[in-house]
């Protein structure tokens, strides 16, 4: 049974593989009819191709040999720009086969970016944001060309943003430089408005040094050349320049010392750079009669450092001498155009310190004419005081034009002049031989016109003066003194009193010096008083009330307090502060030595500061200062010091410090 159907599967295997085997060779008999028909057509379209191919080979090689003909026929500098072009070409073809979609404008390169991106110029695809966009089947130029249009948009806003910007910042610029120029136009008088503040503090310090007796030379000649001026400032300068005695500018400068005449030549300068042109002439003037007296100080010689010999300068001073300014600049004009020619055997050397010889002579000429016009101007000054009191004695004259005031002096000089016609014998009425008894009696019998006449003609004939007399009518004890003696010694005490301030004898003096020798750099003088009330005194009729001499110094420094420290440094330091004061007042001729000298502190309307008032007792006058109003330090260890000593009361104290603790 199983072997039959064994059989039967066998016979069906068979079967099965000669219908495949038939069905094959049909498929088989079919293709080969077909190959044949197509076969047969192929021939003929390789036929045809092969045509085509040769025709362009035989093109190419025409072309070919054409080209070699024309290389052959070719210049070198055909050659060269044949190449040159092959190779532009090559280049630009080469650029457009690896064009990026960035703009030209750009200049981004692979290895050139900002972004350090080594593919920036590779088109970057997101394929999951295409899909989501439903642009999925975009090519891939098509997708350059939206990036490059896109990368373009963002160029273009960037420019609009820059040209905004651009007028943003042109119009701001516009807008401030309008607000300058309206500032300037505002304000266009500032500097000439704080040049004319620092000049009115500067004679402000110097009208204060003259006023306290410690002038500097500078002081001087400031208030000299302010002297002309038309404009005062107040009637306190007013008064001042009434009371303000004028000296030749060239006393002011003798008897200095080389630190005096150096600082000197600084305050020239800070004058003359706030005081502009107006005194010019003067201050040129005057700096070089300083120079000069510079030079003479310096030089080991004691001369100019010229090459005038001492024989010959006594007669150049006998040339210049008595010639006025326009003289003196011929004669310089002359020396100059010889020294500028410097002709054979000519000394240069002399030529040239006699130049400068004369343009000191020159200074100082001009400013003797200076003095001179200063004396005119003071003198006219004074008659027109004068004027001023006719005005106010004579109430008829007062507020008359002065043409009529003059008139009415010449009426009353005429109506004098009638009455000097009346004749008084005046040697009568001052006979030698009549006593004073006699001469009184005679005296009082003229009438009121005849005394008037007789005191006219005394004053005309110069007896209102005493009468020298023999030296043995003198009275014994009464000592006769030299008249040039005398002279020379007031004018000795003269200068005595200009060395030293009005008002301090000569033991003050030494005691000033004293105190001034221990100043140290963070100190300065303190000598602003505080006014006090009318003081009447028991002893004022026996001996003099006057102010005590004194030398307070202020100690400054600064406060390195956390604030301090944070915003400021050694280079930047903070503003300085009053650490605390040293008061030297000098007693030293009081009435009763044993009477220490006291002081007392009382709180003024500014609660910042204090009054601290010093009281001695005669012949001296109670004197106050204002200061800081602060808790003192008074142990020794501080520096703290009170003591009356020799004539002197000291007060030194500092001003307790607080620090802030946790």
């Amino acid at each position: 049974m199983t072997h039959d159907k064994k059989k039967s599967k066998k016979e069906h295997k068979r079967s099965r593989s000669r219908e495949k085997h038939s069905h094959r060779k049909s498929k088989k008999h079919a293709r080969s009819s077909s190959s044949s028909a197509s076969s047969d057509s192929d021939k003929g379209d390789s036929r045809f191709q092969t045509v085509l191919d040769e025709q362009r080979a035989e093109k190419k090689r025409l072309r070919k040999l054409e080209k070699e003909k024309l290389k052959a026929k070719e210049t070198p500098e055909e050659k060269r720009a044949r190449r040159l072009a092959k190779k532009l070409k090559k280049e630009e073809k080469k650029k457009k086969e690896n064009k990026s979609y960035l703009p030209a404008q750009l200049a981004y390169t692979n290895l050139n970016n900002p972004f350090n991106d080594v593919n920036l110029t590779e088109t970057f695809v997101w394929g999951k944001k295409l899909e989501r966009e439903g642009k999925a089947g975009l090519s891939r130029k098509e997708i350059e060309k939206e990036m490059r249009r896109r990368v373009e948009k963002n160029l273009r806003e960037m420019e609009e943003l820059k040209r905004a910007r651009d007028a943003r910042l042109a119009a701001r610029e516009d807008m401030e430089m309008m607000q300058r120029d309206a500032d300037r136009k505002a304000h266009a008088e500032w500097s000439s408005k704080e040049a004319e503040f620092q000049l009115q503090q500067a004679k402000v310090r110097s009208r204060i040094r003259i006023e306290q007796n410690r002038a500097k030379p500078i002081d001087l000649l400031s208030r000299y050349i302010q002297f002309g001026d038309e404009k005062k400032e107040d009637d306190r300068e007013e008064k001042h320049d009434d009371e303000f005695e004028l000296e030749n500018p060239l006393e002011y400068l003798k008897g200095l010392t080389q630190d005096d005449y150096e600082d000197l030549v600084e305050d020239i300068k800070i004058y003359r750079s706030l005081d502009g042109d107006r005194h010019g002439e003067f201050w040129r003037d005057i700096r070089c009669v300083v120079d000069d007296e510079l030079r003479k100080l310096r030089d080991d010689r004691g001369r100019l450092g010229t090459s005038i010999h001492g024989s010959v300068q006594q007669d150049v001073d006998k040339i210049f001498k008595g010639k006025s300014v326009d003289e003196l600049c011929q004669l310089e004009r002359t020396i100059v155009n010889k020294v500028n020619a410097g002709g054979a055997g000519t000394d240069i050397s002399y030529w040239e310190g006699l130049l400068l010889h004369l343009k000191v002579h020159i200074a100082k000429t001009r400013l003797k004419e200076l003095h001179q016009k200063m004396l005119r101007i003071k003198l006219a000054k004074i008659r027109e005081e004068q004027m001023k009191e006719v005005g106010k004695l004579d109430p008829q004259v007062h507020g008359r034009p002065l043409a009529k005031v003059k008139r009415a002096l010449s009426d009353d000089e005429e109506d004098l002049e009638k009455k000097l016609h009346r004749k008084v014998d005046l040697d009568e009425l001052e006979g030698p031989e009549l006593d004073d008894e006699q001469k009184e009696m005679r005296w009082r019998q003229l009438s009121h016109d005849q005394l008037e006449i007789a005191t006219l003609e005394l004053y005309e004939r110069g007896e209102y003066s005493p009468r020298y007399q023999s030296m043995t009518d003198t009275m014994p004890g009464i000592e006769i003194l030299d008249e040039e003696a005398d002279m020379k010694d007031m004018l000795q005490r003269r200068k005595e009193n200009k060395k030293q301030p009005s008002g301090t004898t000569k033991l003050e003096a030494e005691m000033l010096a004293m105190a001034r020798k221990g100043m140290e750099s963070d100190e300065a003088t303190f000598s602003v008083e505080q006014p006090l009330e009318a003081q009447s005194h028991l002893w004022s009729d026996k001996y003099r009330p006057r102010k005590p001499t004194y030398l307070n110094r202020v100690q400054t420094g600064f406060d390195w307090n956390k604030y301090n420290q944070t915003h400021y440094d050694m280079d930047n330091p903070p503003p300085k502060i009053v650490q605390g004061y040293k008061f030297n007042i000098f007693y030293p001729d009081l009435l009763d030595p044993s009477n220490t000298p006291s002081f007392t502190v009382t709180p003024c309307d500014d609660p910042d500061f204090a009054v601290i008032r010093f009281k001695a007792g005669p012949p001296y006058e109670d004197i106050a200062f204002k200061c800081v109003n602060r808790e003192w330090e008074v142990s020794h260890k501080h520096g703290y010091k009170c003591q009356f000593q020799n004539g002197v009361f000291q007060l030194w104290f500092v001003f307790k410090r607080y620090r802030y603790r946790r």
